[in-house]
């Protein structure tokens, strides 16, 4: 192509070996000598480990299979080798990029992002609000916005109808856009959902795919609560965009999430999350002030049935006994600006870092 890139900017452990090429194979290249490396890890549970046989496929010299670079336990670790050569880590949100300097979130890589200091960072991702925006969504049944919420109320109303649900605008819906996985919280969720709905006057929509006993549990819950929970197993864009325009609220319950988007999504249509304090949904969702009626969602901490069924208790109490707290966190929520603007000016100071350390070497 005789392309000489400033930057090699790769993700996760798909890729991660350029960076280690880039330095082992590259480093007086007349294209790609000056390029920098950047890395960033979306998913750190995802490493790319393989047998210790096969790292004479990777042509990096056996001098770089030691526990600092390659070696991990014996295995090849992909992405502990892009970490060691990087000119710069990063991950998607700054509270993950400080869960994952721990033992409990690093899975096992935690003391290599720690020794990297300063060139570990996280910065938040933003969303394309051109696709995830009430005022201009082609894919829901009325657009909206923050100074006309009338279409909010025809989306909602589609929704229940969409779902077999009552429908009734007074009534709560909870929504759910998510992989059924242990990682997403949606076995807690099923732990406590049928208390929920058996207890309080909610709804649920409920739209993923995943385990197969998650999807079998979820994909019943219609039938023995009808017009109260709703569900699709398996995905649609179009399903996914209903439910961020017609929930009132939106739960994730994640046991870890790197940045979250749908949070963010749910934020500019005026749906409030329920969400777990960790990673990204931390970072996004400010708490509900009870006295104020300050804050855009509910946060919980412990990752458990309980703290599910009663963060979900006060959301719903909440919009039933302060109606007043609701419209105004919905206003605050719609005005949020998570754009690609703010993000992408710290990844434009990110790589001059990259250039930096690239030129010390």
């Amino acid at each position: 192509m005789g392309f000489a890139p400033d930057i090699v900017h790769v993700h996760d452990w798909q890729t991660a070996l350029a960076a280690a090429y880039l330095k082992i194979w590259h480093w007086n290249d007349p294209l790609l000598g000056g390029a920098a490396s950047v890395l960033t890890i979306h998913n750190i549970a995802y490493q790319g480990k393989y047998g210790a046989s096969n790292f004479d496929y990777l042509g990096l010299q056996w001098s770089n299979f030691t526990p600092d670079k390659f070696e991990d336990y014996g295995a090849v670790n992909f992405l502990k080798g892009g970490i060691a050569y990087a000119d710069v880590v990063n991950t998607v949100s700054p509270t993950y990029a400080n869960e994952t300097r721990t033992p409990a979130l690093g899975y096992g890589l935690a003391p290599y992002l720690n020794d990297r200091g300063e060139d570990y960072v996280g910065i938040l991702n933003g969303v394309d609000y051109t696709q995830w925006n009430p005022a201009v969504d082609k894919l829901i049944p009325a657009r909206y916005t923050v100074d006309d919420l009338t279409g909010k109320r025809i989306c909602k109303a589609e929704l229940q109808r969409r779902f077999q649900l009552d429908v009734n605008p007074n009534i709560p819906v909870i929504g759910v856009v998510s992989r059924l996985v242990a990682q997403k919280g949606l076995d807690l969720l099923a732990a406590t959902i049928e208390r929920i709905v058996s207890d309080m006057a909610v709804q649920f929509v409920i739209l993923g795919s995943g385990d197969k006993a998650l999807e079998g549990f979820y994909a019943g819950l219609p039938a023995r609560y009808p017009g109260r929970i709703g569900s699709f197993i398996g995905y649609s864009n179009q399903l996914a965009h209903w439910i961020e325009a017609g929930a009132d609220f939106f739960i994730m319950p994640s046991i870890y999430e790197p940045c979250g988007l749908n949070q963010i999504y749910s934020l500019k249509y005026g749906t409030l999350p329920i969400v777990r304090a960790t990673g990204g949904l931390d970072d996004t969702v400010q708490q509900y002030v009870e006295r104020t009626g300050d804050g855009v969602g509910f946060k919980f901490w412990d990752a458990t049935p309980d703290a599910i069924y009663y963060t979900v208790g006060w959301a719903v109490s909440t919009y039933y006994d302060r109606p007043q707290h609701i419209a105004k966190m919905m206003r605050t929520a719609m005005q949020q600006d998570y754009s690609w603007e703010r993000s992408a000016a710290q990844y434009v100071e990110l790589y001059a870092q990259a250039l930096r350390n690239k030129a010390r070497v």
